[in-house]
């Protein structure tokens, strides 16, 4: 046996739970801590083409969902596949009635559960909406000087029986409308219910409503008729501050009729004993009040974040650029967190959208977007997507063009429960208790809506400027990074804000002081709400100055003196005007997390007397440290996700209090619990590297075992290449399992534990040695602990190797086959431009190495 001498492992590099992957008995494997039910496990997007479905199908497509981990299933009817016309079921007829009946019946039975989008494709509409209900923008006529309405967008990706207008999505009235053909289809047909109706994110191209002229003077005080000209012609001649001050009454007057046609809709809902799930990005609103309108707010990241992490790939030829922002996912769970109580908080996403090319998403990718995601406040997660497709179907079955490929047809689904596994068991703590957060960071959007240009602004995820350009953007990444744990707010939320013992009291939870970002106009009556808080000892941080200057048009010289004089009474009040937030927050006494310090990322709920937390290393170095912690606590105990083990952490006190021993590995995530009560258990194992790694060498045995489109045949080999190489073409063509086998014999240096490192996996792997299960791979790092199954004398190594499904497409265009049935838009890039698999290089596939053994030690304590 050759040791690598290249390769050397210095000081606390390797962390317990980066090995621990189903790996030896070193730490307790009781039972996870919270009972995983359908709710903790994940979703997923299941986009029904032509709405056809069959019973034999339904339950097929359930059960493979089911055992792969899922939890439910959210319906949306699309266009269909090309080859099954008469399949089609027309939407909301007696006979697809019938079916969601059908559905959500066969769902419960397996454990499972069912939402619905309110309508089909995305955004809401569809056929026989009066033309006073429909999407629309404004035309202006100078001659006139009037407005005249055009037509706006139509469904998108709309099913059979669902074509048609999109909703005017600024009119209550028109969501009243368009509610009545949902009502004539359920109280016919009686269905069991989903649990949540779903609308998509705003992907209007409405700037008006028919009703908008007379609710802007009714709500703001005066006619907009008289700013039309400049507010349409914008010319120079105008006078720009109150051309700004214009624009900003008709964004907050479209932003409440935005807001107030959710609320009907989720009114609808509750009528019917249904919740709602809204995605509000996008709108030109308050997205805070929108999301805060709906029972669930969901979020969605678009495109592929970037990570510094050793061994992370983002080929740039197959990934979308600059399209995903944390920041404003926590503005959906900040609307659950402040404005839902207790136990109805739920905070979902759409997980997975453009993250890569088609059928190029790894496991590995998807944990990565899955823990910003747990790390924003996501305590639900939906995958986008799986396509309903018949068993009898060809390979690759029915498909969405805009998704992550999670069927059973891609080649990942065979590892995919050990990713449903890790979810269940981080969400099952993240929807426990209640969000344990100290500081509220307020929305000064009237900043950004006191703008002379344009009309609607809509605040998409796809591009978020508007997040990078506000003080708020700027605040949030400094309380983020130095460990301030803080839900946004807006001043509809403050208003519902109480106090009691100095405390901040929201419906969901309690917070110890507000931050007003660094702005210019804030509104008199938010002023004064932040006055009495003020008065009744709620520290409240103010960055630079307190703002002088209120919003709108409406009685300018009016609310500017009333704003004076809160402004006095917040002065008298003792509030902090400080440079910034982070030194404001630090002078009123609000703790940090110092694990934010050595560039530990962090999300923490409160359950009873206990502190549970998501922690992850996103950063390119090992975490191995003493690091306190910003809640009190006794003793701290440290949960792996991934496989359900945990231990007790060290401690140690400090000049500044109560530390724990943590170490994290790149890419690696961990759940911890920080208890005020001392109770036994088992201790967290401490590895510490004992030598050099060794590389396993010799002639390794590559037998393919499943998938296709035929199983290549088998070979040997001496040196660890992408099986791509094989002498036998088939093995260009396969997406599926390769079982990698050698026989070694077991190192001669004598160590208490040994780590087995796999190097570069394409990309997900499945260990046994000896003939015990040692553990599956499926993220970076790719290493797990097999001393205790290592013998003396020679050892036999099985290592099973999934790759991705990419080169089997390839294939297919290749030859020409016939196998894109979509109607409509069938498939695009993920640049959104013509589709072009047969011009992809082949996909590295297989183990690719080096593999490796590593000594460690163990210690008691570091």
């Amino acid at each position: 046996m050759k040791k690598q001498l290249a390769v050397a492992v210095v000081g606390w590099c390797v962390s317990a739970a980066a090995v621990l992957a189903g790996g030896a008995p070193v730490a307790d494997k009781a039972a996870w801590p919270f009972a995983i039910t359908a709710a903790h496990r994940p979703g997923t997007y299941w986009w029904v083409p032509g709405s056809a479905f069959t019973k034999e199908d339904i339950d097929w497509n359930l059960r493979q969902l089911r055992d792969a981990g899922f939890g439910f299933v959210h319906i949306v009817p699309i266009y269909g596949a090309r080859g099954a016309e008469a399949r089609y079921i027309p939407y909301l007829s007696p006979e697809w009635m019938r079916m969601l009946d059908l559905t959500v019946r066969q769902a419960q039975a397996l454990g499972l559960f069912v939402d619905m989008t309110t309508g089909s494709g995305w955004c809401f509409g569809g056929p026989d909406l009066p033309a006073d209900a429909i999407d629309v923008k404004a035309r202006y006529d100078a001659a006139t000087n009037s407005v005249s309405l055009a037509l706006g967008m139509k469904v998108k990706r709309a099913a059979p029986g669902g074509e048609g207008p999109m909703i005017n999505p600024f009119s209550p009235r028109a969501m009243s409308l368009y509610l009545q053909r949902f009502d004539q289809a359920f109280d016919a047909a009686k269905p069991a219910l989903p649990r949540a109706q779903y609308h998509d994110s705003f992907e209007y191209q409405a700037n008006w409503s028919p009703e908008l002229l007379d609710e802007f003077q009714r709500r703001v005080g005066y006619d907009l008729r008289a700013h039309l000209r400049e507010f349409f012609d914008e010319k120079p001649a105008a006078d720009p501050a109150v051309l700004a001050r214009v624009k900003y009454d008709y964004r907050h007057v479209l932003a409440e009729l935005h807001r107030e046609s959710i609320q009907v809709w989720t009114d609808w809902a509750h009528r019917r004993g249904m919740v709602t799930r809204d995605q509000a990005h996008g709108s030109p609103a308050n997205l805070l009040d929108v999301y805060a309108a709906s029972d669930i707010p969901e979020t969605e990241m678009f495109g592929a974040p970037e990570f510094p992490i050793p061994g992370f790939r983002r080929d740039p030829a197959m990934v979308r650029d600059g399209d995903s922002d944390p920041r404003i996912c926590m503005l959906a769970a900040s609307a659950a967190h402040v404005a839902h109580p207790p136990g109805r908080q739920l905070v979902t996403s759409e997980s997975g959208t453009w993250l890569r090319e088609h059928w190029h998403e790894s496991l590995a990718h998807l944990k990565l977007e899955l823990d910003l995601f747990f790390l924003a406040g996501v305590n639900q997660m939906l995958f986008h997507g799986t396509c309903y497709s018949p068993k009898d179907a060809p390979w690759p079955g029915w498909f969405f063009y805009a998704a992550t490929q999670m069927n059973p047809r891609n080649s990942m689904w065979r590892d995919v429960p050990y990713l449903t596994g890790y979810i269940s068991r981080c969400q099952s703590v993240l929807q426990a208790g209640q969000p344990a957060n100290d500081v509220l960071v307020y929305w000064p959007i009237h900043d950004l809506w006191m703008d002379p240009a344009g009309t609607a602004m809509r605040l998409t995820v796809h591009r978020h400027e508007w997040m990078a350009r506000q003080r708020l953007g700027e605040v949030a990444d400094a309380l983020l990074a130095k460990g301030y744990a803080f839900d946004f707010v807006s001043d509809r939320m403050i208003e519902s804000l109480r106090v009691r013992d100095g405390r901040l009291e929201a419906p969901g939870g309690t917070y110890r002081a507000i931050v007003i970002p660094a702005c210019t106009h804030l509104p008199e009556g938010t002023a004064a709400r932040l006055a009495e808080l003020a008065g009744r000892g709620v520290p409240i941080v103010f960055e630079r100055e307190i703002p002088a200057d209120v919003p709108g048009n409406s009685d300018v010289g009016k609310r500017r003196a009333k704003l004076a004089a809160h402004r006095a009474q917040l002065e008298q009040a003792g509030v902090i005007v400080a440079p910034d937030a982070v030194n404001g927050l630090a002078r009123v006494g609000i703790a940090h997390e110092p694990m934010a310090d050595a560039g530990l990322r962090f999300i923490r709920r409160r359950v009873g007397t206990s502190h549970w937390y998501f922690i992850a290393n996103h950063t390119a170095k090992e975490v191995a440290a003493w690091i306190g912690l910003g809640v009190p606590f006794t003793m701290a105990t440290r949960f792996d996700p991934m496989t359900g083990r945990s231990g007790r952490l060290p401690q140690r006190t400090q000049g500044t209090g109560a530390e724990i021993h943590l170490q994290l590995a790149p890419g690696e995530s961990a759940i911890l619990k920080a208890d005020t009560a001392d109770r036994p258990g088992p201790a967290w194992p401490l590895l510490r590297p004992a030598g050099e790694p060794v590389v396993l060498q010799g002639q390794w045995s590559v037998d393919f075992v499943e998938g296709g489109p035929a199983l290549p045949a088998a070979y040997t080999t001496r040196d660890l290449r992408s099986w791509t190489g094989a002498a036998d073409p088939k093995a260009q063509a396969f997406a599926g399992t390769a079982r990698y086998t050698l026989r070694f014999s077991a190192p001669a240096p004598a160590a208490d534990d040994w780590v087995l490192d796999l190097g570069d996996v394409r990309e997900s792997a499945r260990v046994r040695l000896n003939g015990h299960d040692a553990g599956a791979l499926i993220a970076i790092p790719f290493r797990l602990l097999v001393g205790a199954y290592l013998q003396r004398g020679e050892n036999t190594l099985e290592i099973e190797v999934t790759n991705l499904a990419a080169n089997r497409v390839r294939d297919l265009e290749r030859r020409k086959v016939d196998w894109r049935v979509m109607r409509d838009v069938n498939i695009l890039s993920v640049l959104y431009k013509t589709f072009s698999p047969d011009q992809w290089p082949l996909e590295p596939s297989g183990l690719l190495g080096p593999v490796t053994l590593i000594p460690h030690d163990r210690r008691s304590s570091p």
